[in-house]
């Protein structure tokens, strides 16, 4: 039986993609020369974009446990993770591909045998180290490979003690605060982000086995706490006090990710919960187009003098064009995979 969808976890979803968008918008903006007003937008995403995937590994393991938190069969688990990333990224993949094609007359430079890496979905993970065929996505999605593998073992150890886990992972991710053997900046690195997402899974086992009243005190507390650890962020920041930004992201996370979860208990309209779960579920198709559709869109506003009304034109347009893709690359998949479903049922024969 199909689980409802958890509105916190796709208000999150929601968070992270615009604040992803963002930080992106302002990187293509100046890549291509666009002279526009980007002064708001580069504030908002340098406090909010860096969080951004930190919150999405956090609704991953959420809503795995959610999902799995009775029973757990690893082949029908690893099948439906795999349905779920792999055939809509190499869909996206093919038209990212044929355009860049298109636009450049010929492929990425890289070894013919690393494309294997794009297949298996660690290109861009990887791609700060090797040459690959990296053209759209983030590095997220191979780490999200990674925790999907894991999800067993983690769910296995969490529903003895939901706990260990967390804080295992964040001594481990303090220590690498002060040495770091790993040829990569923290924020990839596999130790910290299975911090969020084992500390996803802790707050909705939580959520899940405590009873209603008590949970709701312990959210509002958790938001309230949340909302003035934000604010302290921000005065120590102007006041130019002295904050590891790795630790200013963690608590920036957690905090955004408590006050979301009590903003969502405040939506009881139907058309805007039934809205926000709509959107939510095209997040991981409008992650993939993202970073494809602003260096092509914004490169035809090359070398153009923006007010602050045409920027967030140009802002929101860029995000509604490139949620309409999503929607697109969705609908496609969805029917093609009705198609080579119904196509396989009846023994290939039409």
């Amino acid at each position: 039986m199909k689980k409802e969808r958890i509105l916190y976890l796709d208000l999150v979803r929601i968070l992270s993609f615009i604040m992803v968008t963002m930080y992106h918008f302002t990187v293509a903006a100046e890549v291509f020369g666009v002279n526009a007003k980007l002064e708001i937008y580069k504030s908002v995403s340098h406090i909010l974009a860096p969080l951004a995937l930190s919150a999405f590994f956090m609704v991953s393991g959420a809503a795995l446990i959610f999902q799995y938190s009775d029973k757990i069969s690893l082949k029908n688990f690893y099948k439906k993770r795999f349905l779920g990333l792999f055939p809509l990224f190499w869909l996206a993949y093919l038209f990212a591909f044929l355009d860049y094609f298109y636009q450049t007359g010929g492929m990425p430079e890289a070894p013919k045998a690393n494309f294997l890496l794009t297949i298996i979905g660690m290109d861009g993970y990887l791609n700060d180290y090797v040459p690959t065929f990296y053209l759209l996505g983030e590095w997220f999605l191979g780490m999200i490979i990674m925790l999907y593998l894991l999800f067993p073992l983690y769910r296995r150890i969490m529903l003895k003690c939901k706990y260990i886990l967390p804080a295992v992972f964040l001594a481990g991710s303090v220590l690498l605060l002060f040495m770091n053997p790993f040829p990569m900046v923290i924020e990839k690195n596999l130790i910290v982000c299975s911090l969020y997402f084992v500390l996803g899974m802790m707050i909705e086992q939580i959520r899940l086995g405590t009873d209603r009243k008590s949970f709701t005190v312990g959210r509002r507390i958790a938001a309230a706490v949340g909302l003035i650890l934000f604010i302290l962020l921000l005065i120590a920041e102007k006041t130019a006090f002295p904050i590891n930004s790795y630790c200013k992201i963690f608590i920036r996370t957690i905090s955004c990710y408590m006050i979301i979860m009590e903003v969502a208990e405040w939506m009881k309209g139907e058309r805007i919960r039934e809205l926000i779960s709509i959107i939510g579920r095209h997040s991981y198709a409008f992650f993939l187009l993202h970073h494809v559709f602003l260096h092509r869109y914004l490169a035809h506003y090359s070398g153009k003098v923006m007010s602050g009304s045409n920027t967030l034109v140009l802002f929101i347009s860029s995000m509604g064009y490139i949620y309409l893709l999503a929607v697109v690359l969705d609908r496609i998949y969805s029917n093609l995979k009705k198609s080579v479903g119904g196509w396989l049922l009846s023994g290939g024969k039409r």
